[in-house]
């Protein structure tokens, strides 16, 4: 069935031209048709321009939905989130509040390790829901594609179930879910006192039965200070590239480890966090086609710097942002709420962070091809918001404007919310 937005006040297409992603003074360009129009079905794009124009073909049959006053825009791609888990830390985020640094109360056996006691207790389906729930509200706020990292079981045994959660997820086509093993997300008490032999399980036991299990599409590791070094990271990322799977890093985020020349050196899909990234590591990422995937939200609530989008833009890296959508140290699943953020205090205009959020944040997860702008052919993956201009979103900052959220089907009939 064909359905027609028409009179959209403001069609932000983010047009592309085929090319994968946008930089430097492209992502200026939002691609706006004012009084715009969008032909689509099911399945995929037919039609963008101004709705003067549209062909009058496509109306025999088709369902109207007039835009008038509204903007329309790509559905957001949430390129780097950790939605499955268990448990709380709010009680810790009251206490960085009261003046304890997150590297302090990982010490204690805190952060992270919080969440893998709270998990490995969990069953898969009490996984399902609490993801269930935040990627619903995520298509709520105008995401239609989501990446869900395991990383907080850190044994063989909750790693796959965490994996299975986001598979489960990722069956049910409420959102376009892709999935990551992390399984070096951090060393596990009982590997305390030898952080190499936890590393040879993650390379030895963990990744030949992830690749086993065939959900994952990448794998990732927390290349940082007190977490994982270079070599170590090196050759758990080497390990997965072995079994099929694609490269990601959070690097950069603490303090600076080489986590960055590794992910350019390997030829990562993404390199995540960057808030310490200087000049010299983003040149190298940018040589190497890595996409900069920053995190705004977790800068903030960490009281971290935060990463120097403007720096990054000008030297024409690939930027993308994304949530960090976790329990311990960003807790929000909103994209709108990451737009404003980068555009308050990483200096971003807004169409350079609305072009991060959808076509970037696509090529952070190597499907710009298929979603992250409105374009014939792509999916439509599309958002109406209840604004006349896509500025709005930004400016109006802290509430929902979201009207409809359009996720097209993978398999099963699409999800509207």
């Amino acid at each position: 069935m064909i359905t027609i937005l028409t009179n959209i006040a403001s069609l932000v297409t983010v047009r592309s031209g085929g090319a994968p992603y946008l930089t430097g003074d492209k992502m200026r360009d939002v691609g706006e048709i004012a009084g715009g129009c969008v032909v689509h079905d099911e399945h995929s794009i037919l039609w963008v321009g101004a709705s003067a124009d549209m062909p009058q073909e496509y109306r025999h049959g088709a369902t109207l939905v007039d835009c008038t006053g509204r903007t329309v825009m790509p559905g957001f791609v949430d390129s780097h989130t950790h939605m499955v888990f268990a448990g709380s830390r709010a009680h810790e985020f009251a206490r960085r509040l009261a003046g304890a640094t997150y590297a302090e109360i990982a010490a204690e056996g805190g952060g992270i390790l919080t969440t893998m006691k709270a998990v490995r207790s969990a069953t898969v389906d009490e996984l399902v829901e609490v993801g269930r729930r935040l990627v619903d509200s995520a298509v709520r706020h105008g995401t239609t594609t989501i990446e869900i990292k395991s990383g907080y079981g850190l044994d063989l045994d909750s790693e796959l179930r965490l994996l299975e959660a986001a598979g489960r997820l990722k069956r049910e086509g409420r959102a376009h879910i892709h999935v990551t093993f992390l399984g070096a997300h951090a060393v596990p008490p009982e590997w305390r006192h030898d952080p190499e032999a936890y590393v040879n399980i993650v390379i030895n036991d963990m990744l030949p039965a992830v690749a086993e299990q065939g959900i994952a599409e990448f794998c990732d590791v927390f290349t940082d200070r007190g977490f994982f070094d270079r070599e170590q990271s090196t050759r758990i990322l080497r390990a997965a590239r072995e079994q099929g799977l694609k490269l990601k890093v959070h690097a950069d985020e603490i303090a600076l480890v080489g986590a960055s020349d590794m992910a350019a050196e390997l030829g990562c899909i993404s390199a995540d966090h960057l808030e310490h990234s200087t000049i010299t590591e983003v040149r190298k990422l940018r040589d190497a086609g890595v996409v900069c995937t920053l995190l705004p939200g977790t800068a903030y609530t960490l009281r971290l710097p935060f990463p120097d989008a403007r720096m990054m833009i000008s030297e024409g890296a690939i930027v993308a942002l994304a949530t960090d959508c976790n329990p311990g140290s960003c807790f929000t699943e909103s994209m709108q709420t990451i737009l404003s953020l980068a555009c308050i205090n990483m200096g971003m205009s807004i169409e350079e962070a609305i072009v991060a959020a959808t076509i970037n944040g696509a090529a952070a997860l190597g499907i710009s091809h298929l979603t992250g702008s409105i374009e014939s052919g792509k999916r439509p993956d599309l958002v109406i918001y209840d604004t006349p201009s896509y500025k709005d979103v930004v400016y109006h900052f802290g509430v929902n404007h979201v009207n409809e959220t359009f996720v097209a089907p993978a398999q099963a009939g699409a999800h509207v919310f």
